[in-house]
C-alpha cells in the first residue's frame, strides 16, 4: 500500500473514532438530559395533582381521575393510598386493582415517603415494560397518600437516540468533507474504485446500469468482473423478491377476513384493508399500539397466551360500534434471533352464522310449539275414542270432528311452511304477465264469499275496470286470499273487507283494507314475521298459522315490491301492496 494510501486510511481511522466517541459521550449526555427532563416534568405533574387531590373535597371516582390526567397528560398516572393501597390507575381497570400488591415497597414511594417526592427507573411488574416513576406525597389527612406518574422509558432512549443519530450525521458529514480534501490527492488511482462502488450500489439498490468496463487483469479489474456477476444475481433475486411481495398483498388485499401482524412491542406491523374496513378505521393502523386499535384486554390476554403456550388461541370478540361478532386466532409465529414472537391474528365475522343459528333456534321452537297443540289434541281425543267412547256415536262424531279439525290445521301449516320454504330460498320463479286485477280480485271475493257471508262480513272490489299489474297471477292471488281470509278473520258482525287500486307516482298500488280488530302500532313490523299473532287465543281459535303475512310480505318483495300497512287498534287495518313502476 502506498503512503497516500496509508494516509488515506489513518485519516478516516482517526476521523472514524472521533465520531464514534463523540456519539458515545453524545449520547450518554443527551440520555442523562432527557432522563432529567422529564423527571423535572413528572416531578411538576405529580406535584401538582397532589395539590389539586389534597384541596379536592372529594372524588366520584378516583379511578376516572387517574384515567382523565392520564390521557391529558400522556403518562400512566397512579393513586397509592396511605397503607401502600393501589386506589386508581389511568392503566387498569377498576375491578383490577384489588388484585394490585401494595406499593409501598417500590423505591419511589419509599423516596416520596421520606423526602416528600422520589423517583426510580425499574420494570413495571404489571405490564413488564421499563418506566420513569415520579412520585409525590399528598399532605392532608385524606385517602390518598401518594401520587405517582410513570412515563415509558424507552421513549427517553428514543430521544437520546435521536439527538446520537443527529450528531452521527454531522460527525459523518465532517469525515466526508475531510475525505473530499484527500480525495483531491488519490483521485487518479481512487476513480476506478469509486467506479466499481458506484455500480455495487446500483446493483444492491436494483437500479439498472453497466458494469464498469475495467481492463487489465490486476485486483481492480478483477474485482470488476466480480461486480458485474454479483449485480446480475441480485438483480434475479430481486426480481423474485419484488413478484413474491406483490403475490402476497395481492392475497392480503383480497381476503375478506380482517389480518394483523402484531410485533414483540404489540405494535401493529401489517394490517390489511378487509381490517380496517371490519373496524371501520378512518387511519393506516400500521405502528400503533394493538390497545390503541382493539380497546378488548381479552385479545392482549390472547396474544401472551399464544406467545407463552406456543399454540393457536382462538376466543370471540364483539365488536363494540358495529355490535359484529368475530372469532379471532391468534398463531405465534417462529422467533427471529430468539427475541420475543411476532403473532398473526386473523378475525373471522360470525355475525351472519350467529344470527342464522338464531334464526334456525326459533323457528325450530315455533314450528314445535305450533305442531304441538293439535298434536296433543288429536292424541288425546284418539285415545279417549279407543278408551270406549266408539259406542256413545255423537260424542264419537264430535272427537272426530276435532281430530279434524287440529289434522286440517296441521295440514294448512305444513303448506304454509313449504310455501314460505320455497319463497324464501328462490326455488320458486313467477311467470310475470298483465294481470286484470278487477277480474282476479272479483275471482277471490267468490270463493271467500261463504266464509264471509258465515261471518256477517261484507266484501267489496272497488278496482277500476282494466286495471291491470304485472305479476304472477296465481302468487298474486295467494296474497289477495290471505289478506282477505284475514281482514274476514278478525272481522265483527256487519263489518267489512274492501279491496282498491290505484296509481301512485306510476306505481301501481292494490290497498286491502277491513273494519275489524286493528292491529297496535307496536306490532305493525312484527306481523310479519313467522308465527307471530297480535291476539295469540283468537287466531288460533279461528285456525290461523301466523305464517300467512310473512308469505304476503316474500312474495311481494319477489315481485320486486313492498307491503306497507296502516293499522290502528280498534279501528280496522290498510295493507298497501306497492308494485314496482310500470315501464
Amino acid at each position: 500500500m502506498k503512503t497516500r494510501h496509508k494516509l488515506l486510511v489513518v485519516l478516516a481511522a482517526a476521523c472514524a473514532v472521533l465520531a464514534v466517541l463523540t456519539v458515545f459521550f453524545v449520547g450518554r449526555t443527551m440520555r442523562a438530559d432527557q432522563l432529567a427532563r422529564q423527571r423535572e416534568r413528572l416531578g411538576a405533574e405529580t406535584s401538582i395533582l397532589a395539590a389539586w387531590v389534597a384541596d379536592a373535597p372529594g372524588f366520584e371516582s378516583v379511578q376516572r381521575f387517574a384515567a382523565e390526567r392520564g390521557r391529558a397528560l400522556g403518562l400512566r398516572i397512579t393513586l397509592i393510598g396511605k397503607e401502600g393501597t393501589v386506589l386508581a390507575d389511568s392503566a387498569r381497570q377498576s375491578d383490577e386493582l384489588a388484585a394490585m400488591e401494595s406499593h409501598l415497597s417500590r423505591p419511589e414511594i419509599q423516596a416520596a415517603a421520606s423526602g416528600g417526592s422520589g423517583w426510580s427507573v425499574r420494570r413495571s411488574e404489571t405490564f413488564n415494560v421499563d418506566y420513569l416513576y415520579v412520585a409525590a406525597r399528598v399532605p392532608g389527612a385524606g385517602p390518598v397518600g401518594f401520587v405517582r406518574a410513570a412515563y415509558p422509558y424507552e421513549r427517553v432512549e428514543a430521544a437520546a437516540a435521536k439527538a446520537r443519530n443527529r450528531v452521527f450525521l454531522f460527525a459523518l458529514a465532517s469525515l466526508l468533507a475531510l475525505a473530499g480534501v484527500a480525495y483531491l490527492g488519490a483521485r487518479r488511482l481512487s476513480k476506478p474504485v469509486e467506479e466499481i462502488a458506484a455500480a455495487a450500489e446500483r446493483a444492491a439498490l436494483g437500479e439498472p446500469g453497466d458494469a464498469p468496463a475495467l481492463d487489465g487483469g490486476g485486483e481492480i479489474g478483477r474485482l470488476a468482473r466480480a461486480i458485474a456477476r454479483m449485480k446480475e444475481s441480485l438483480t434475479e433475486k430481486i426480481s423474485e423478491i419484488e413478484e413474491e411481495q406483490r403475490f402476497l398483498l395481492s392475497v392480503l388485499g383480497g381476503m375478506r377476513e380482517g389480518l394483523l401482524l402484531v410485533g414483540p412491542d404489540r405494535r401493529i406491523r401489517l394490517a390489511n384493508e378487509a381490517f380496517r374496513q371490519v373496524f371501520g378505521l378512518p387511519f393506516d393502523p400500521t405502528g400503533r399500539m394493538l390497545a390503541e386499535v382493539i380497546r378488548d384486554p381479552n385479545v392482549l390476554r390472547d396474544l401472551e397466551s399464544a406467545r407463552s403456550e406456543d399454540r393457536e388461541v382462538r376466543s370471540s370478540l364483539v365488536e363494540a360500534v358495529s355490535g359484529r361478532s368475530f372469532e379471532i386466532r391468534v398463531t405465534p409465529l417462529p422467533a427471529r434471533g430468539g427475541g420475543t414472537r411476532d403473532a398473526l391474528f386473523l378475525f373471522l365475522d360470525v355475525t351472519r352464522l350467529e344470527a342464522l343459528e338464531s334464526v334456525r333456534q326459533e323457528f325450530v321452537a315455533n314450528v314445535s310449539h305450533e305442531l304441538r297443540t293439535p298434536l296433543t289434541s288429536i292424541k288425546a281425543f284418539v285415545e279417549t275414542l279407543l278408551e270406549g267412547r266408539l259406542q256413545d256415536p255423537e260424542n264419537s262424531l264430535k272427537f272426530l270432528g276435532i281430530v279434524q279439525k287440529h289434522a286440517d290445521r296441521m295440514d294448512a301449516l305444513i303448506d304454509d311452511l313449504t310455501d314460505l320454504s320455497l319463497i324464501e330460498t328462490g326455488a320458486i320463479t313467477l311467470q310475470l304477465r298483465p294481470v286484470d286485477l278487477n277480474d282476479l280480485a272479483h275471482e277471490v271475493a267468490a270463493n271467500l264469499e261463504p266464509h264471509s257471508r258465515r261471518s256477517q262480513v261484507e266484501l267489496r272490489v272497488e278496482i277500476p275496470e282494466g286495471f291491470e299489474v304485472r305479476a304472477d297471477r296465481r302468487r298474486l292471488e295467494q296474497i289477495l286470499v290471505n289478506l282477505i281470509e284475514n281482514g274476514i278473520k278478525f272481522n265483527k258482525p256487519g263489518g267489512s273487507v274492501t279491496v282498491s287500486a290505484s296509481t301512485v307516482d306510476a306505481r301501481p298500488v292494490v290497498v286491502v283494507e277491513d273494519t275489524g280488530v286493528g292491529i297496535p302500532a307496536d306490532s305493525a313490523e312484527q306481523v310479519f314475521h313467522r308465527f307471530y299473532r297480535v291476539d295469540k287465543a283468537r287466531s288460533k281459535d279461528l285456525g290461523g298459522t301466523g305464517l300467512g303475512l310473512s308469505i304476503v310480505k316474500h312474495l311481494m318483495r319477489l315481485h320486486g315490491g313492498q307491503v306497507r300497512l296502516e293499522s290502528e287498534l280498534g279501528h280496522g287495518a290498510r295493507f298497501h301492496l306497492e308494485f314496482p313502476p310500470e315501464s
